[in-house]
């Protein structure tokens, strides 16, 4: 449920060159005016949502007080002139209300879709090390033989205190060791340094391995110095899909959060490609990854992932009847405190005959000890009650409560 990364080339070409402050167009040049609201947290979250529709995608401020979603600029009078060029679908579905825009209401930016993951990754692999630095701190990280068809992952550093070295997935059992081809492209293995503690005298050091195969997986790897005792720790964070966290400074404290969608919902009430996910937000704190979602500090982003899922509904009605989408849905509104209102619409909205789902033994036995004869779906508004619960959505709503009795 998330658009495309990339920019055809044929699109690419229709963009044109503007400055940050040049929002009043000229000639053939439009904005492609996505959305407009009166809250700030809304525009930005729908920005997040379309960031993957253009290469500039931006939250502007207008004289009439709203905030529009603009992507572009284009060399495109009309809707039809865009998606004439438009041979990737990157147009297809668009807001019933989008609109070409030459930008003569718009005052300011005050919002810009980040490119990647929020830093600065440097790829690294057998044949090529990874030169990281920042300050006084200075790190190689690089992949070492092990064996003739083993790697891993080394990395050497030194900064104003002294010098480190860390060796990753070196001990490991022979049967979990990665194999030496992992380690021969450029897109598996990552490094780089970003400041992840706030008030911490160096910043800290990154390590992202993908395992590769559909779906699947990024392990993050991070180094830093102790601030009490002084030496470096390795902190190795939960297995992810995809790329693993992205990072963003949500609260303002100088230091960047590690964001990533709740992997939880993947498959839960749906396929993969059906189902979407909440996000989550966590810190580096004590050598430990710690979930903040719920703290006050990051209310605004969940108000902006919420305005993500609302606007994806509204483009594509179907998602409204979906049980991978629905229930990413009631999790983020019980999370703004909207929660009876949700489940309310998720009862009168989800797909009753889907047996995709969570399962129950009419024996008792384990679910993976049960015979498939055995196996009996739990009703969906249940199965989602338990689900939420046991993820830690709550409090539930009142309604969602009794289908647990």
């Amino acid at each position: 449920m998330k658009f495309h990364k990339f920019l055809p080339f044929a699109l690419a070409a229709m963009l044109t060159s503007a400055s940050a402050e040049t929002l009043q167009l000229t000639g053939n040049q439009r904005w492609l005016a996505l959305a407009s609201n009166k809250d700030k947290d809304v525009a930005i979250g729908i920005a997040r949502h379309e960031s993957g529709r253009s290469s500039v995608v931006k939250v502007v401020s207008s004289k009439s007080g709203y905030y529009g979603v603009i992507a572009g600029p284009y060399s495109a009078k009309t809707i039809q002139d865009l998606q004439r060029h438009d041979k990737d679908s990157m147009f297809a579905d668009l807001p019933q209300d989008a609109l070409m825009s030459r930008g003569d209401n718009y005052i300011a930016t005050i919002w810009q879709a980040p490119k990647g993951n929020g830093i600065g990754l440097s790829a690294f692999a057998l044949d090529k090390a990874a030169q990281l630095s920042s300050g006084p701190l200075q790190v190689t990280v690089s992949a070492q033989r092990l064996g003739n068809e083993n790697a891993y992952t080394s990395v050497d550093g030194k900064d104003g205190r002294g010098t480190f070295h860390f060796d990753i997935g070196k001990d490991l059992p022979k049967d979990e060791l990665a194999r030496a081809e992992e380690f021969t492209g450029l897109n598996y293995n990552n490094a780089g340094v970003a400041q992840l503690v706030p008030g911490s005298e160096a910043p800290q050091v990154i390590v992202t391995s993908f395992s590769g195969g559909a779906h699947c997986c990024t392990t993050t790897y991070l180094l830093s110095r102790d601030q009490a005792q002084g030496g470096w720790s390795m902190t190795k964070s939960p297995t992810l899909d995809g790329e693993g966290y992205w990072f963003e400074d949500v609260d303002g404290d100088g230091a960047l959060e590690l964001m990533s969608s709740d992997n939880a919902f993947f498959y839960a009430f749906d396929s993969y490609a059906g189902s979407a996910a909440p996000i989550k937000i966590s810190k580096l704190r004590g050598g430990k990854i710690e979930d903040v979602t719920d703290d006050p500090a990051m209310h605004a982003r969940l108000v902006q992932d919420m305005a993500g899922l609302d606007y994806d509904a509204k483009i594509r009605p179907e998602y409204k009847k979906s049980n991978g989408f629905l229930a990413a849905w009631v999790a983020s509104k019980i999370r703004l405190g909207q929660g009876d209102m949700a489940w309310a619409t998720f009862m009168k909205s989800y797909d009753k005959q889907s047996t995709f789902g969570p399962q129950d033994c009419v024996t008792g036995q384990k679910i993976e000890d049960c015979p498939a004869d055995n196996l009996k779906p739990i009703p969906i508004p249940k199965a989602l009650a338990q689900f939420l619960r046991g993820n830690g959505y709550g409090p539930l709503p009142k309604a969602a409560e009794a289908e647990l009795k």
